[in-house]
């Protein structure tokens, strides 16, 4: 793959669901979707309606149908895999850093440099819940299984929450704000503070019974944390 795309250093790939393809992108305006049971490739020169010069970051969602880009000023895109179309724009206030779909795939959350933490609803492209992240610093990171959300901060701190929550009801209500005098203040369960520097990466396993956590900027950056008792393993 990185010989069939020489022109795109590839910061980012993920794949489609179980759709047999792969999402590949950089520091640069375009993307490639690569269908590896075809052996095919597309190249999508640019989102249409966006002037991003890099899309580097991106989720998709667990059926493989979306691609949500972390865009310029706040704003987190929403591409159709399948038409490499426009969806949505969900906007956020300070710049985002970090993007994640719940398992189920109805909510998208989202956080960055004002450190809250927004949930918005895919199918009425409204956001239906905000909390502030206690840690308070810039948000670098975020996995959600159906039960917990972990949020990583650039100050180390990984905050777990409980994430179960009836957003069901919420997504439905006719004002979609009003959720949010009812869980605005959310405390973690856990904060994990054995990172040092920034948390750039947090991801549950496959059941969500362990939280990987690791720092770049330090050596031997990584932690284990077992959810169902929040002990950080020691053999780490």
């Amino acid at each position: 793959l990185k010989q069939t795309v020489k022109d795109l250093p590839i910061y980012s790939a993920s794949f489609l669901g179980d759709t047999g393809k792969v999402v590949v992108s950089g520091r640069r305006p375009f993307f490639y979707i690569y269908d590896f049971v075809a052996g095919k490739i597309d190249h999508v020169p640019r989102i249409l309606g966006r002037d991003e010069r890099s899309l580097e970051k991106f989720t998709t969602s667990p059926d493989g149908k979306l691609i949500a880009f972390i865009g310029n000023d706040g704003y987190i895109i929403l591409v159709d895999a399948r038409s490499k179309h426009w969806v949505a724009d969900f906007k956020l206030n300070g710049s985002v850093r970090a993007v994640s779909f719940t398992p189920d795939g109805d909510f998208l959350l989202g956080s960055g440099s004002d450190g809250e933490v927004y949930r918005f609803d895919i199918r009425s492209k409204k956001c239906i819940d905000k909390f502030q992240n206690e840690d308070g610093t810039i948000t670098s990171s975020m996995a959600v299984t159906d039960r917990f959300l972990a949020v990583g901060a650039e100050s180390g701190v990984v905050n777990l929450y409980d994430d179960n929550q009836n957003y069901e009801s919420q997504s439905s209500a006719a004002d979609p704000w009003s959720a949010f005098s009812l869980i605005s203040q959310r405390r973690p369960i856990k904060s994990i503070m054995n990172l040092q520097t920034s948390a750039d990466r947090v991801k549950f396993n496959h059941d969500g019974q362990i939280l990987a956590m690791s720092t770049q900027r330090e050596k031997n950056g990584f932690r284990l944390l077992h959810v169902p008792t929040a002990t950080v393993f020691s053999n780490w």
